[in-house]
């Protein structure tokens, strides 16, 4: 049993790296965009604070 979830997970990972060059653009921009819209939200949560507690 042990040994047949080692090698699923080394098939899928082995076809991950196949398919690399397909996925790998698209998750670039995503992470990107995702990452881009995390630090505007985060610099609006930290104006407002500062706004409301007066510094």
């Amino acid at each position: 049993m042990k040994d047949q979830v080692v090698e699923r997970a080394t098939t899928a990972i082995a076809t991950g790296a196949l398919a690399n060059p397909l996925w790998l653009p698209h998750l670039e921009k995503v992470l990107s965009l995702g990452l881009s819209s995390l630090g505007i939200v985060w610099l609006l949560v930290q104006i407002f604070y500062k706004i409301k507690n007066g510094r």
